[in-house]
């Protein structure tokens, strides 16, 4: 990889170390205040539909039965998006709030191992399924993120998450850009009940 590319490149893996990456812009109390949330829970069976705008998660409702499906639309008109789901323990109380204020090294411990549901969409378009089945099945707090950098190139990213999702085993993509959506507020959580 071109010195250049690596200078402005960011990992956009689906692992827990790129929460430390994120993390250590979401310290602005301004983060929280673009991710809006619908006050109730959707009716048994019924699909919950996330938007994804520059950068925020919108009409994430409080909390879902397990096993609701979840779909997702980009409304952005140049930035791709994604929503990938991280399971919190059930001993974890803070605040979302709290949570974006963490050292990096501190957020990064809550969320151990791999996430559970990731999504992309291009600009304007549906998500696609790219870890998971579509549904968080297991009861309990999630947190809701994007780790596409801003300004990436849509193209780049649906071949480099399309490729890491095809072999989990390989090297965490790269993608040029600045910080990631997380770093401009792009983070939501979730509760999964029985």
């Amino acid at each position: 990889m071109p010195t250049t590319t690596k200078r402005t490149t960011r990992k956009v893996a689906y692992v827990v170390a790129a929460l430390a990456v994120l993390v250590a812009a979401c310290g602005d109390d301004d983060a929280t205040s673009a991710t809006e949330v619908s006050t109730g829970a959707p009716a048994d069976g019924d699909a919950v539909t996330i938007g994804m705008v520059d950068y925020a998660f919108e009409g994430v409702p409080r909390s879902i039965a397990a096993g609701t499906p979840i779909t997702g639309t980009n409304g952005s008109a140049k930035e791709a998006h994604e929503l990938v789901a991280f399971r919190l323990a059930d001993d974890e109380t803070r605040s979302l709030a709290e949570l974006q204020a963490l050292p990096p090294e501190e957020l990064g411990a809550l969320t151990p191992g791999a996430p559970v549901l990731a999504m992309v969409a291009r600009p304007g378009a549906d998500t696609e399924v790219v870890l998971g089945d579509g549904a968080l099945h297991d009861v309990g707090r999630y947190l809701l993120l994007c780790f596409i950098p801003t300004g990436a190139d849509p193209d780049q990213v649906m071949s480099a998450i399309s490729a890491a999702a095809a072999d989990p085993n390989a090297a965490p993509p790269q993608i040029d850009g600045g910080p990631p959506h997380m770093a401009a507020g792009m983070m939501a959580e979730i509760v999964v009940t029985p």
